[in-house]
């Protein structure tokens, strides 16, 4: 394989591949740069850049009336990411004492 079809058709890293599942998953990510953390859902994704929508939705106490939401849309260079932070599963509390506890929980169930 030449230089140039490495160049144009890049293989896609693991940070690449975990940002196109949440694009295409509409799941949010939390992004970590050298300038910062950026909360979104990712809404386009090329070889160089990510760009995240972040919507905002102030309580009742915050005047939502007035501003019923704000959104913030970030486009972030892919090579200054350093972490992603993603959903994988969300888990109830009882759900995630029966993971670190399992016998407790049969016990439990018998009584």
């Amino acid at each position: 394989m030449s230089n140039f079809s490495q160049k144009v058709n890049p293989k896609p890293n693991l940070l690449y591949q975990r940002l196109e599942e949440a694009l295409q998953q509409g799941n949010e990510v939390q992004v970590v740069s050298s300038c910062g953390r950026f909360f979104g859902i990712p809404s386009a994704l090329d070889d160089e850049f990510l760009e995240l929508v972040n919507l905002y939705i102030p309580t009742e106490e915050e005047g939502w009336e007035d501003e019923p939401y704000e959104r913030t849309v970030w486009l972030i260079k892919i090579s200054e990411i350093v972490a992603v932070a993603y959903p994988i599963q969300s888990l109830s509390k009882a759900q995630l004492e029966s993971l670190i506890n399992p016998s407790q929980t049969v016990f439990e169930s018998e009584d």
